[in-house]
């Protein structure tokens, strides 16, 4: 699995020579966790535009663990912060004292689009 990332990532990237793949176990055993790093030029070209291409990564490597009968996600280490670009399931909630931004009033009328 981590050579099909390896293959797609650095045929994407304009410096193939430093994409790294680590490959991290879990407390699941039936789950492995890829991390992609790539040259801070690539960033943008390995997530695409609106996030199409890690999401296509995401997909290609899901359906090969599912013939595998494993699991597995894949991440993008970010290189300014090393945090990860995950698929989020949940929007964050709002600090506190920041503007409501809904469009909708106390009686639930929208206001705002």
């Amino acid at each position: 699995m981590k050579s099909l990332i390896e293959y797609i990532v650095s045929n994407i990237v304009n410096h193939p020579e430093s994409v790294i793949v680590t490959e991290e176990a879990t407390e699941d055993k039936d789950l492995t966790k890829y991390l992609i790093k790539v040259d801070p030029e690539d960033v943008g070209r390995v997530i695409g535009k609106q996030g199409k291409v890690i999401k296509s990564i995401r997909q290609i490597v899901r359906i090969a663990s599912i013939q595998k009968g494993t699991r597995a996600t894949v991440d993008l280490l970010e290189p300014a912060t090393g945090e990860t670009t995950q698929n989020p399931k949940t929007l964050p909630e709002p600090e506190a004292g920041s503007p409501d931004i809904s469009g909708t009033d106390s009686s639930g009328t929208v206001n705002k689009l």
